[in-house]
Order: structure tokens, then C-alpha cells, then sequence
């Protein structure tokens, strides 16, 4: 038997003992077990849920420690990641397969937000995003799946083609600069950002605009990669080699201006209309960057209506439902990761969803 063999042989042992332990201690406790209505409604099975969820002893540092040695000698994770070479992590919804129906019904979709803002005088410039595995492809776990993302990215762009929908194609640019991903984040770093953004305004799709900004560096930024937590605890992940990302994130502040020009608008209430960004956590979290370095590239100003958490459809109809139609932005960048391509609930509204289950 290998080394890797007895390994898992015995990790159903450990638990198996862990449980065993666990309950005795639970049981042994104060704690307020079932009561027999629930036994008679059908609800004993919540009721236990949360008696474990609540009471486990040792829970939180007992499923850290697990992960932690799962990772260290199997170099697996939980459900959620997938773990590539030399400490690389992906989520597991670069590895679902995209299927030709919802990318159909994604792009008309996106369609129809093209024709109602064109409708307003602005013109929408999607800004497909590729997988890491994609891009990051000699780290990850084998070359098959990379190629498959690939031609998820490939078929996007085909499709926007087809219908007609400006964007831009991002992947040259990010396939050939350096540190695009983070290693344990699912997410782009500045640099991998501020590469889009200059790609952006080469393409002059948008104009150029005459507003100077300068960047203004924040202080670094070390934060955990959002994969890590599919794999340990936070404490932990230093000690099996998932150490800490860092970021510089920066500000992009309109530059002083003339005396002569500062006099003619002491309210600061004239020029153009700023742009409107609107996307995922891409754009959204500031550790990255993008909006800032959008105001660098174009010279424009722009508006950030990107959200956390929700993918890219759905802040897209916030967007379309709340904007001002008497002054519409002259273009709206659309940041959309392909990843979320593969998802079946893409085209659901989450906060729909979540008001109704809170009502």
C-alpha cells in the first residue's frame, strides 16, 4: 500500500474516533436535547442540526486542523476549490461545463440591455473576464480542463460577435502580463486590472476624455484569499504554505487644476458625465483597483455601480432599474467574469430572492 493510500485509509479512523469522542462530550454536557414534540412534527432533524452546529465541541478548530492536514498531505480541499500546482487554488465553478442553451439565452439577454441603454444615447461595452484556470493555466491541475475554459471564453466573444455587442477581449493582455491572479484568491491583482483598463482605452471604443487624474498609493493591504477557506482556518493556512495575499490598492484623484480653469466652476458641478463601471467583485472590492485605474486609462470620470456577491447580471438590472434617463452615461463598461456563464441560477435575481425568503 502507498503512503498516499494508507493516508486516506486512515482518515475515516480519525474522524470515526473524533465523532465518537465529540458525542460523549456532547452528551455528557448540559445541553438541551430534542424535546419529543419535535419527534412528533417531523422537526427533530432541525433541531438536531443546530443542537451540533451550536454545541460541537472544539468544531471550529477541529475542522481547521482537518483541513489543514487534508491539504498538507493529500493536497486536496473541501467542496468549493480545487487545488492546482505549487500552492494554487481555483474554484470549482471554473470547472462546470458550459452549456450552448444558457450562453444563448445569457447573450440575448445581454442583448436586451444593449438596445435599452442605446435606447438613451449610451452605448454598453461588455468586458468579458477569462477563467484563472484559463489564464493561470501552468498552475493548475491538468491542461484539459484549462483548454476547456478556454473555449468558454472563445465561445463568449463569438457569441457577442454575433449579436452584435461591442466588448473587449481581455485575454491577450492578461495571458501575457505578470501576476494577473492571486495564488489562493479567485480574484484579478492591480496589476491584472490596470492591464484591462489600458487595453480599454487603446481599443477607443470610448473616446478619450480630457480629465487629469493622478494615482495616490494606499498603504499595502495583506488580506486571506477567499479560496482558503474551502481549505483551512485562516490561522492555519500559513503553516501548509497558503500564506497571505498582499495588494497595493490606489486612488485616482483628479489632478489640481489651473486657477483660471478652478474659477469657472467653484461648485464643481460642470464637465462631462462620468462613466458608469458596472460588475462583480472584480470592481467592486477596492483592494483591485479597476474604477481607478479606468479613470487613469480613459481620462474620464466614472461611477462605480459594481456589487459583491451577486455575479453580473443582477447588478446589471439594479443599474438599468435605478438609472437617470434624462442623463445617461455616454458608456457603461460591463466587467463579466465567464465563469458565471456555467452557472444555472446566472439569469435568477438573488436580491429578489433573498427579500422573499426574509418576507
Amino acid at each position: 500500500m502507498t503512503p498516499q493510500l494508507a493516508l486516506k485509509a486512515l482518515a475515516p479512523l480519525a474522524f470515526f474516533g473524533y465523532a465518537a469522542f465529540a458525542n460523549l462530550q456532547l452528551f455528557t454536557s448540559d445541553v438541551e436535547g430534542p424535546e419529543l414534540a419535535g419527534f412528533l412534527s417531523g422537526e427533530v432533524t432541525a433541531e438536531i442540526d443546530t443542537l451540533y452546529r451550536a454545541n460541537l465541541p472544539h468544531r471550529d478548530p477541529s475542522v481547521g486542523l482537518i483541513g489543514a492536514l487534508r491539504y498538507a498531505l493529500l493536497r486536496e480541499g473541501r467542496d468549493g476549490v480545487v487545488v492546482g500546482q505549487r500552492g494554487w487554488l481555483f474554484t470549482d465553478e471554473e470547472f462546470r461545463p458550459l452549456k450552448p442553451t444558457r450562453l444563448d439565452d445569457t447573450v440575448a439577454w445581454i442583448a436586451s440591455a444593449q438596445a435599452e441603454l442605446d435606447a438613451m444615447g449610451s452605448t454598453l461595452i461588455v468586458v468579458p473576464l477569462p477563467a484563472k484556470l484559463d489564464i493561470a493555466s501552468e498552475h493548475g491541475p491538468g491542461a484539459t480542463q484549462s483548454a476547456r475554459v478556454a473555449g468558454d471564453y472563445a465561445a463568449f466573444l463569438g457569441a457577442l460577435d454575433n449579436a452584435g455587442i461591442p466588448h473587449l477581449d481581455t485575454r491577450p493582455v492578461l495571458a501575457g502580463a505578470q501576476a494577473r491572479f492571486f495564488r489562493t484568491d479567485t480574484h484579478w491583482t492591480p496589476g491584472g486590472a490596470a492591464e484591462v483598463a489600458s487595453a480599454l482605452a487603446e481599443a477607443g471604443t470610448i473616446p478619450p476624455g480630457e480629465t487629469a487624474f493622478e494615482r495616490i498609493d494606499q498603504d499595502p493591504v495583506r488580506f486571506q484569499g477567499d479560496l482558503v477557506t474551502f481549505v483551512t482556518s485562516d490561522t492555519l493556512a500559513p503553516l501548509v504554505g497558503l500564506a497571505p495575499e498582499q495588494a497595493t490598492p490606489y486612488l485616482a484623484l483628479v489632478a489640481a487644476a489651473p486657477e483660471a480653469d478652478a474659477a469657472l466652476d467653484i461648485f464643481g458641478t460642470s464637465g462631462p458625465v462620468p462613466l458608469a463601471l458596472v460588475g462583480t467583485s472584480y470592481s467592486a472590492n477596492p483592494n483591485f483597483s479597476f474604477v481607478e485605474a479606468l479613470k487613469l486609462a480613459l481620462a474620464h470620470d466614472v461611477l462605480n455601480y459594481a456589487e459583491e456577491g451577486f455575479g453580473p447580471v443582477a447588478p446589471m438590472r439594479a443599474f438599468l432599474a435605478d438609472i437617470d434617463r434624462a442623463a445617461p452615461p455616454p458608456a457603461v463598461i460591463w466587467e463579466f467574469p465567464v465563469r458565471y456563464l456555467s452557472d444555472p441560477k446566472l439569469m435568477d435575481d438573488p436580491k429578489t430572492n433573498s427579500e422573499a425568503d426574509n418576507a
